[in-house]
């Protein structure tokens, strides 16, 4: 069965859980798998087969970051052909982090907010666009 869950990489426990309840709150109705570390994030996307609906990762982590994360991503014909939308959710917006995540070709980049309602409008932002965006098709080997 193909579901469509949000994919979740965040180390940070009380980060994860605000970025939970503020999809919940923004009308996600996607299941959530959260990982602490992209390793078992990866594990799950090459093993999976369910259709991930969006990743949303962390940067600084331990063990990978979210650079070499999505640089393995993008290098996986697998991965990679299964077009998942993925934005990067992180504390710092420091214009050279910025830029090297679109570098890799991502689809957003959002800053960690100070507030916890802020976590809600940037979920609802995410939810609303990729929600309405269109993607393509893509074809199971």
């Amino acid at each position: 069965m193909v579901q469509y869950p949000i994919v979740l990489i965040e180390d940070d426990k009380d980060d994860c859980e605000f970025i939970i309840e503020a999809l919940a709150e923004a009308g996600a109705k996607n299941e959530i798998r959260c990982f602490n570390s992209p390793i078992p994030a990866l594990e799950y996307l090459r093993s999976t087969k369910e259709m991930p609906f969006l990743i949303i990762c962390d940067i600084n982590m331990p063990h990978m970051n979210g650079f070499a994360f999505k640089k393995i991503i993008n290098s996986d014909d697998n991965l990679n052909g299964k077009r998942i939308p993925f934005v990067f959710l992180s504390t710092s917006a420091q214009s050279n982090l910025v830029d090297q995540a679109f570098h890799l070709c991502v689809q957003g980049y959002f800053q960690k907010p100070v507030a916890i309602k802020e976590y809600f409008d940037i979920a609802k932002s995410i939810i609303e666009y990729w929600t309405n965006s269109k993607l393509p098709q893509v074809v199971n080997n």
